[in-house]
């Protein structure tokens, strides 16, 4: 009697640890929707929140806690890769996926103190996949623009970036790592030289992207450390503006007074909550990135109504088809240095996010949507 011919196996999952949070939720939906087949696993300490998401988009859960020595010894299988969108705060999923040789996306490193942590652990671990690391701000997103601006110019002096953000949207637990780091200086290149910076300083006038011009300050992001380096610019200023001009200038009110710093004690933790994690219904954001040369200047304006969730899960979903895919290098990387920016604006586009480029030679056409790889 012949025997039934075997079924493929199926293709190992991609993990997202946070895959149920605010950006979590919006990146697993997208994902689903570019890449129908691949299997999809939505991980956290409380994975039964993610359990109607996971029906609804064809994915299974998992128990993962970062702060387990070992976060993902407890896995039926090895996944293809993990995404992780929440804080690793001790970085143990990043060097338990490093042990493995998973690849891995963390979207929420930003400051030096976590990139020289993960840098120390490389030389240590020496891993055999990649490690790429994106910023918590609209995950990457920053950088990806940057480095379309810088492409279309061939070299640039200046990199500036403007985030419009908003007091009424949604945010998420790690809203409380912003709200720390808006409290101590960090160190941004310009004009070639690291100079410390004290976030909500420099407050001049921007144009947003919706067209409006408001006061914006310095606020510490991940390309700023990262974007002078990889694509060679002397200069790049990241400022935030607020759809509500006096909330900005309040935030700058609490900086001078150092009530920032004083929030950051463990017992004004429910105060800093109550201010920086909002449980607003949701609101419109935007992000403008400028990039100039001697002779010319390039910007793209990124307007989303659907909220910074929406947006940062972008740049979340790009950075997890990029360690999918498996064309990155070992080792750490950052967005910028694989950037592929006709197909990340496209997906942009696609997702219903409003683009515009201006100074640019031409439009990028559009571009199909990847296929699923593993």
């Amino acid at each position: 009697m012949a025997s039934r011919p075997k079924r493929p196996a199926a293709p190992p999952p991609l993990l997202i640890v946070g895959g149920y949070g605010v950006v979590g939720e919006h990146a697993a939906r997208l994902i689903r929707q570019r890449h129908p087949d691949l299997p999809i696993v939505l991980a956290g300490r409380n994975p039964e929140r993610a359990k109607a998401l996971a029906a609804r988009i064809g994915a299974s859960t998992a128990v993962i806690d970062v702060r387990a020595e070992r976060p993902l010894g407890a896995l039926p299988e090895q996944p293809a890769a993990v995404l992780a969108v929440v804080s690793d705060p001790g970085d143990h999923l990043i060097v338990d996926a490093m042990r493995r040789g998973i690849p891995i996306a963390d979207i929420n490193r930003a400051g030096h103190a976590g990139i020289l942590d993960v840098t120390v652990a490389v030389s240590r671990e020496r891993p055999t996949s990649p490690v790429l690391l994106s910023g918590a701000w609209y995950a990457g997103l920053n950088a990806l623009m940057a480095a379309a601006a810088v492409r279309e110019l061939g070299r640039a002096e200046r990199v500036e970036i403007a985030v419009l953000s908003s007091s009424d949207d949604k945010v998420g637990p790690d809203s409380w790592g912003f709200a720390e780091r808006l409290a101590w200086p960090y160190y941004a290149m310009r004009d070639g030289r690291r100079q410390p910076t004290h976030p909500l300083t420099g407050r001049r006038p921007v144009r947003c992207a919706d067209g409006n011009e408001r006061p914006a300050a310095y606020v510490s992001t991940l390309e700023q450390t990262t974007v002078p380096l990889t694509l060679g610019v002397p200069t790049v200023e990241t400022r935030i503006a607020l759809q509500s001009v006096p909330s900005l200038y309040a935030m700058i009110g609490l900086k001078r007074s150092g009530a920032l710093r004083a929030l950051t004690k463990p017992p004004l933790h429910g105060v800093r909550a109550a201010l920086f994690q909002s449980a607003g219904t949701g609101d419109f954001c935007g992000l403008t990135v400028t990039a100039h040369s001697a002779n010319r200047s390039v910007s793209i304006d990124l307007l989303d109504t659907r909220g910074q969730g929406h947006l940062s899960a972008m740049g979340a979903v790009r950075a997890a088809e990029r360690v999918l895919s498996r064309d990155l290098p070992a080792g750490i990387s950052f967005p910028e240095q694989s950037a592929e920016p006709e197909t990340d604006i496209e997906m942009l586009r696609q997702a219903g996010v409003v683009v515009r480029l201006t100074g640019f030679a031409k439009e990028f056409p559009p571009t199909p949507a990847p296929s699923a790889t593993t």
